[in-house]
């Protein structure tokens, strides 16, 4: 057994299930079992925007040329906020969906999760709608297209879910 694969079960019980490599990184999804605790679960997801955050802390110390550790610290510090945007299915997103899941409960904080998202990326949509326009970057224009191909995914699941919400209420 790899080293960091017993580390995760060891100190969170968890066991690697998929590991995707995206466009923007690369993302581990576990195993989560219905009884893992919110506070495991939150702390599982800020590990993405924490290492973002410790890479670009380490590569200030890193002797190398200026502009190069420049463009990974930006770079790094960039993902890390990008990453904690209240969005699903980013991490920022699923932190927010544990906290609001204790308080309003699985099925109204998945609703509202829908429609945060749905508002948020509408306004990320306008706002570099207008920034393309001027600076004439095509990668944000990806970006905003990646984001909405997440969001299409999410709608996918999220349809599914409703529709057992709706025969467990019937039954």
């Amino acid at each position: 057994m790899k080293w960091h694969i017993w580390w995760s079960e060891c100190w969170f019980g968890l066991r690697p299930k998929v590991l995707s490599i995206h466009p923007l990184g690369v993302s581990v999804e576990f195993y989560m079992y219905k009884t893992r605790k919110s506070r495991k679960k939150v702390v599982t997801y800020l590990a993405g925007p924490l290492m973002n955050l410790g890479l670009a802390l380490v590569c200030m110390t890193l002797p190398v040329n200026e502009i190069v550790k420049m463009k990974i610290i930006y770079t790094n510090l960039l993902l890390a906020i990008f990453n904690l945007l209240p969005m699903i299915p980013l991490d920022g997103g699923k932190i927010l969906k544990e906290i609001l899941q204790k308080s309003i409960g699985n099925k109204k904080a998945t609703i509202f999760m829908n429609q945060l998202t749905q508002a948020i990326l509408v306004m990320i949509t306008i706002f570099y709608s207008i920034v393309i326009l001027q600076i004439k970057n095509f990668a944000i224009f990806l970006l905003i297209l990646y984001l909405w191909y997440l969001k299409y995914l999410e709608d996918r699941k999220i349809k599914t879910m409703m529709r057992a919400y709706e025969v467990i209420e019937r039954a």
